[in-house]
């Protein structure tokens, strides 16, 4: 088991500087600070090991958070963060923000009010975070973050014999992406646009029911915690064949096996660090079969 803490200084960030002191009003520099902490753990071991049968067990575990702890070179109490994670749809939308005190894309938008009867999202309507009776950019909040807080990771085999089967999967947990698919296909105006030509809506659209866009909801903050299963494997040592010349295995497998998940995009384990799902090309199931001649 290992536990770490780590200090990184000196980050590019964008920060805001004079009028007149440079081209433009942002310069980026090296200001930024992040902390991360957490702790591994990692056990292989060997339940079983008789004449003929066999058992082997790895597993992994981390556990790791990220902080943003400097953005400036100087404090500046009316310093409101730097707008990252840019998302398709609309004019200069970005869904994240860099703060001091988050995770780095935490996400920035607005509290999503439901109707208490259906459970639907209302459109057009959230909660006044700041109670000024206005409903503005002063009632954005944070809320979640893309980074995951638990990694998992599973290997084992069984040797029976001259029978053999292996099974290895992993997961993350505490995740949250943006599906910027439905935020921006899943309006009726996809159907019915102004083009006049038929279209295609996302099916969240019958989950909603809304009629323009709301991108910056955090209804489409979605839980992409996932545990997927790699693959699985199965082979057999047939023994010694062409008169004893060669030894023959016979192997069978399948890659992404299944996953297990409430987010509702294509893939939960996104490549992108913004957290914005735009949708990725989904990753194949692969079935293989073998035939390994060992002369």
């Amino acid at each position: 088991m290992d536990y770490y803490f780590k200090k990184t200084k000196d980050l590019l960030s964008t920060v805001p500087v004079a009028a007149g002191g440079n081209f433009n009003i942002e310069l980026l520099t090296n200001v930024g600070n992040m902390e991360n902490k957490g702790v591994e753990f990692t056990l292989n071991t060997v339940p079983i090991k008789k004449a003929n049968l066999t058992w082997e067990f790895g597993f992994n575990f981390t556990y790791n958070t990220r902080e943003i702890t400097n953005l400036l070179k100087q404090q500046d109490p009316n310093f409101k963060g730097i707008e990252v994670s840019g998302i398709s749809g609309g004019t200069g939308n970005n869904i994240g923000r860099f703060n001091v005190g988050y995770s780095p894309f935490a996400y920035f938008v607005f509290k999503q009010v439901y109707d208490p009867a259906s459970g639907r999202p209302i459109e057009g309507l959230y909660e006044d975070i700041n109670r000024d009776g206005n409903i503005d950019q002063l009632d954005r909040y944070y809320y979640k973050k893309p980074a995951s807080d638990v990694f998992v990771g599973l290997s084992t085999q069984v040797i029976y014999k001259k029978f053999s089967l292996g099974i290895a999967g992993h997961g993350a947990f505490g995740a949250y992406l943006y599906n910027n698919f439905n935020s921006n296909n899943g309006v009726i105006r996809q159907i019915k646009n102004p083009i006049n030509f038929i279209g295609n809506a996302s099916a969240n659209y019958q989950e909603t029911g809304f009629s323009n866009n709301q991108y910056l909801s955090d209804y489409y903050i979605e839980n992409a915690s996932f545990f997927r299963l790699d693959n699985i494997n199965l082979g057999y040592n047939w023994g010694k064949v062409l008169r004893g010349k060669a030894s023959l295995r016979i192997a069978a497998s399948i890659q992404n096996v299944f996953i297990i998940t409430k987010y509702k995009g294509l893939d939960p384990e996104n490549s992108s660090e913004t957290g914005v799902d735009n949708n990725i090309y989904p990753r194949p199931r692969t079935f293989s079969l073998g035939f390994n001649l060992d002369f």
